[in-house]
């Protein structure tokens, strides 16, 4: 038999929001996901339109904006525009960091439709 839980020995259940913003580090990680995110919304008309959906916004630090992409191809055609991307950036107001870009390999059970 399993004795019920004491009351005050379990925590009340949070809102995964406030739980991010209560705590300082889950905090920062939001923004900087909002960041990346809000970054991708500014350049995807940039982006040829058989390319958008294929891209990802990736890391935001302070070393850059990564963006993912699923292959060499992406990856090359995005190289040719990051002057363009990263001039879109500053028009909109986001302080000139480096782009990187990425190719984001995709595990093989994930493509296997399981």
């Amino acid at each position: 038999m399993v004795a019920p839980p004491r009351s005050g020995s379990v925590p009340l259940p949070t809102a995964l929001p406030l739980a991010l913003d209560s705590h300082p580090v889950l905090a920062r990680l939001r923004e900087q996901i909002r960041g990346s995110r809000a970054r991708l919304d500014a350049v995807v008309d940039l982006l040829p339109a058989g390319l958008r959906s294929s891209v990802q916004a990736g890391p935001l630090d302070e070393g850059g904006w990564t963006l993912l992409v699923p292959h060499g191809a992406a990856a090359a055609k995005l190289r040719q525009l990051t002057p363009l991307i990263e001039q879109r950036l500053v028009e909109r107001g986001w302080e000139p960091n480096p782009l990187r870009v990425r190719i984001q390999r995709v595990s093989p059970l994930v493509t296997s439709g399981r």
